[in-house]
């Protein structure tokens, strides 16, 4: 089986069939139906739309989203021998990338259509110390205030509770509407997983309250919970967004997993240091 490649049969049943996905890494001319898939994904999060520039009806916010994963699908990572360890995964072999701070991006096809129904987004990252004292809007200076607000918790309180320690953040897990719940998600996430366990690093991730359970499921713990409320900008009648901040512990090489830190622990230790 060829690297990072996994199969799985789905009882698709909003068309009653058997359908055999497959995971594989996404290259540079997936990335506007990777957009395409996210943008479906979150089309009845309008708070969300709105702070993350993911509008459907803003061929501007779909040309930026293409034109940011080109940038990070552009890099070297894709490029790289995988590892010779191996993790096996329901039932099959998959190979885990080495450790980098490359983003990488999977996505999961239909083997019938040949078309990504799924795809995730995440590296494995250690921050140095000076991108932990550099300002936590960096790569949204030209942005209006509150998009660069937005931007900026998220990545202020995944630095908090992070720190300098290697971990895997799973930046965007998305599945087209009437592929749900058929097990796409989960074959990704499993991937994820098995390779941040590898590594004995933790996940860190921002749920919405849709994809909370989902997380749940699969070990993650909240830590924390982010709320943002765009009427502080003038923008009133949107409501308020609300994501769970979300980890699972690290494997240790005994096979134990390391406890989850509460959210004060974590900020102490690194007020500490």
């Amino acid at each position: 089986m060829s690297p990072m490649m996994l199969d799985f049969t789905s009882n698709d049943t909003t068309s009653n069939k058997r359908r055999v996905f497959k995971v594989t890494p996404a290259k540079p001319n997936d990335v506007r139906r990777l957009v395409d898939i996210e943008f479906h994904a979150f089309e009845n999060e309008r708070v969300n739309q709105v702070l993350s520039y993911r509008d459907y009806k803003k061929p501007a916010h779909f040309e930026r989203t293409v034109k940011i994963y080109q940038n990070a699908l552009s890099g070297a990572n894709l490029a790289r021998p995988v590892q010779a360890n191996k993790r096996r995964l329901s039932g099959s072999m998959i190979n885990a990338r080495p450790i980098n701070d490359d983003v990488n991006f999977r996505k999961v096809v239909d083997t019938k259509t040949q078309e990504p129904i799924s795809f995730t987004k995440y590296e494995m990252k250690t921050y140095t110390t000076e991108e932990l004292d550099s300002p936590a809007d960096v790569g949204h200076e030209g942005e209006p205030k509150m998009n660069r607000d937005w931007f900026a918790l998220n990545e202020r309180l995944r630095r908090e509770y992070i720190g300098t320690q290697e971990h895997c953040y799973i930046g965007m897990l998305a599945t087209k509407p009437q592929h749900q719940h058929n097990g796409a998600g989960t074959m990704l996430l499993e991937g994820i997983l098995a390779e941040a366990d590898d590594a004995g690093v933790e996940c860190y991730l921002e749920a919405t309250d849709t994809a909370k359970a989902f997380y749940e499921r699969h070990g993650f713990e909240t830590i924390t919970e982010l709320r943002f409320d765009p009427a502080e900008y003038g923008m009133n009648g949107l409501g308020t967004e609300r994501q769970t901040v979300m980890v699972r512990g690290a494997m240790r090489r005994t096979g134990e997993r390391d406890p989850v830190r509460s959210w004060e622990d974590a900020v102490a230790r690194d007020l500490q240091q």
